[in-house]
């Protein structure tokens, strides 16, 4: 029973001194951070060019290279949603750059 005692009495002084950390995943931190980004500093789709493109966190060469090859064959993007329609963009990469483009 003391031992029990003395167990709990140390992780409760454990517990005390040791702060709390609370920790989002990175995906909500950069979207919240982003979501305040001004439109002046967002990536227009009709516009961009690789270089600008590549930025976005998840897009490497390829993925710039098809939507700019996208908006030569189909045309300008009338929304951003409208990425998905790229090769190689779904929902989950739309989600994480939304916040960092616009059409205009």
């Amino acid at each position: 029973m003391r031992k029990l005692v003395s167990g709990l009495l140390v992780l409760s002084a454990l517990a005390i001194q040791t702060p709390v950390v609370n920790a989002q995943e990175s995906s909500d931190a950069s979207n919240a951070t982003s979501a305040n980004l001004p439109q002046q500093q967002r990536i227009d789709l009709n516009t961009a060019t690789v270089e600008q493109l590549v930025t976005l966190p998840g897009v490497g060469q390829s993925k710039a290279k098809a939507i700019i090859k996208y908006r030569e064959e189909v045309g300008p993007f009338l929304e951003v949603a409208q990425l998905t329609q790229v090769r190689g963009i779904g929902e989950k990469m739309l989600s994480k750059i939304e916040s960092y483009v616009l059409v205009k």
